[in-house]
């Protein structure tokens, strides 16, 4: 039985958490949370040997046997900059998608009760360019598509713009919505958007890291502050299975064993003490990767504080 689609808002009363990485401050902000059958994003897993009694297909990880799939994004701040990592899915986007279909959640407003105006946010960076990772990247204003955050240069590579407005790419694009159209070119045109090199410093603090495969320009983003390390993975690892199947990619990855192999690196590059922060965890929470003899992988959440 094929489990349908379907997505809530976090509650205005929810509390937002704020990690420290170091002397710098993280908070993910949930856009909503998005429920799908596993089937949609692993379509082989009936052929896989999950144990439903483990903790990757527990709750909060599996709700009613759908995936748990949060979407949003991450605000990082540090000494010099102001920068969110993603954009979540939007608000007022025309999408093929209903769950996505011109959304007003009140993820503006979760932004303001960190302390953080529009204004303030100087650094957007795209870890690629899927549909729900862009969307806060533009917003309707007098009936015209114009940058969110006024301010702010939007960050992503060359190989990545380029794939999305190939003719390899119009499948998708039609699949999930125009969201290259209302949400990335606008910022061309508002002289917001730059191409950077896959493994371009940012700040101090903060690098791309070259992680294709997902899609051909993806990167993960590394933030170093006062001898803590973290990294923003992206949709490197979807879903909690993929610690447990590591080998496995989504049927949302364009090169599934680039990214396998780029999954793989990351993982294996993560120290004890590094946080990892997926894109889609429930709450978008991180955590610390625990390597098994196996080769597989746990999970240790860290939750934060409440703000």
């Amino acid at each position: 039985m094929t489990i349908p689609p379907s997505a809530s808002a976090p509650g205005s009363r929810e509390p937002i958490r704020r990690i420290q990485v170091g002397d710098a401050e993280v908070y993910p902000l949930v856009q909503l949370r998005y429920r799908v059958d596993p089937a949609r994003f692993f379509p082989e897993i009936t052929q896989w040997c999950v144990d439903r009694d483990a903790w990757y297909w527990q709750e909060p990880y599996i709700v009613g046997g759908a995936l748990a799939i949060d979407m949003g994004a991450f605000l990082v701040r540090t000494a010099e900059r102001t920068i969110l990592v993603d954009a979540g899915i939007g608000n007022d986007k025309r999408r093929p998608n209903p769950v996505f279909d011109r959304r007003r959640d009140t993820w503006i407003d979760a932004l303001a009760r960190t302390g953080t105006s529009l204004e303030e946010v100087d650094t957007v960076l795209f870890t690629h360019l899927h549909v729900d990772h862009v969307g806060f990247a533009t917003s309707l204003r007098g009936g015209e598509w114009t940058p969110t955050f006024p301010h702010a240069t939007y960050h992503t590579t060359a190989a990545e713009l380029a794939y999305w407005q190939s003719t390899g790419a119009e499948e998708e694009v039609a699949r999930l919505g125009d969201y290259i159209g209302d949400s990335i070119l606008p910022l061309a045109d508002a002289g917001r958007l730059q191409l950077s090199s896959p493994d371009a410093r940012i700040s101090e603090h903060v690098r791309l890291v070259p992680a294709a495969g997902h899609t051909p320009g993806n990167v993960c983003i590394e933030l170093q502050s006062a001898g803590r390390r973290a990294v923003f993975s992206g949709d490197m690892i979807h879903h909690a299975l993929q610690l447990a199947f590591p080998a496995r990619s989504t049927d949302y990855c364009v090169d599934q064993e680039e990214a396998t192999s780029a999954r793989l690196d990351l993982l294996a590059g993560m120290g004890p003490d590094d946080l990892l922060f997926p894109a889609h965890f429930p709450g978008c929470v991180p955590g610390r990767v625990v390597a098994h003899d196996d080769g597989t992988f746990g999970y240790d959440p860290e939750w934060g504080e409440a703000v």
